[in-house]
């Protein structure tokens, strides 16, 4: 009498489905360890595109605030540190 496991494992159908299983699985081009791996480097992509697009949006709005005089004026003053001839600049600052 043979153990029934073994009996089970050798029949020649299911040898075959563990075959193509383990070759699916981790041998084939298209396995489902490479297809995962792909599916994560999508999703790093995305959040990269989403954090570009928030950056273009806030550039854009940027770039739009800057055609008034008065507020391109008052941006090189805060941010490039620009000053007007006979002017004296105070930098002030406070602990975070």
């Amino acid at each position: 009498m043979k153990w029934a496991p073994f009996k089970f494992l050798t029949n020649r159908f299911i040898i075959a489905i563990l075959f193509f299983l383990i070759w699916i699985i981790f041998i084939d081009d298209n396995s489902l360890l490479y297809l995962r791996n792909l599916n994560h480097q999508i999703e790093k992509l995305e959040e990269k595109k989403a954090f570009y697009l928030e950056s273009i949006k806030k550039q854009k709005q940027t770039l739009k605030d800057l055609k008034d005089d008065q507020k391109l004026q008052k941006y090189v003053r805060e941010k490039l540190l620009l000053k007007k001839e006979g002017e004296d600049i105070y930098i002030i600052e406070t602990a975070k």
